[in-house]
């Protein structure tokens, strides 16, 4: 097993900050981080052609792990406190030239971990409407979304305007 490496990617926005205070969420004290597990996992889960394509998903490549600072500052949509499997997480959806873009982060409120922290990222083929993005991220039984904030990012400004 290896050692868990941490990189801070940078402070919440403003926006993000505001946008989970009205869900009791505070990320004031919190950074954006990515680690080597995350890289590894979704490398090795996300990032085969061949089975990414099976899944109607591309591979997600050492250049869409690069901008996870542009995908978290930037995002088409945003949903904020989604809970799934017990942890709270923030799902971002930004848009490309080769697809729709789905990053995960866990938020960490913890002693020892204070982070929104990277999960996994997975590429859908096409572009995706937000619609069919909250319908992705929520699509088993072990999803809620009953005290999430849905933030949609009118032309990629964040903070815009709120679904829910």
């Amino acid at each position: 097993m290896s050692r868990l490496l941490k990189t801070s990617i940078g402070k919440p926005a403003k926006w993000l900050i505001d946008a989970a205070a009205t869900i009791d969420l505070d990320f004031s004290d919190l950074t954006h981080e990515k680690t080597n597990d995350f890289v590894t996992h979704t490398q090795n889960q996300h990032g085969n052609i061949e089975t990414e394509k099976q899944r109607g998903q591309l591979p997600v490549t050492s250049k869409e792990i690069e901008q996870i600072l542009e995908i978290i500052k930037n995002p088409d949509c945003v949903i904020i406190g989604l809970r799934k499997y017990g942890q709270i997480l923030n799902v971002y959806l930004k848009r490309n030239t080769i697809g729709s873009v789905i990053y995960y982060e866990e938020i960490l409120k913890g002693k020892k971990n204070k982070s929104l922290r990277s999960k996994t990222m997975y590429i859908k083929m096409g572009l995706i409407s937000n619609e069919t993005f909250i319908k992705v991220v929520s699509n088993n039984a072990n999803t809620d979304l009953s005290n999430a904030k849905i933030v949609v990012g009118a032309g990629g400004n964040p903070g815009g305007e709120a679904l829910k």
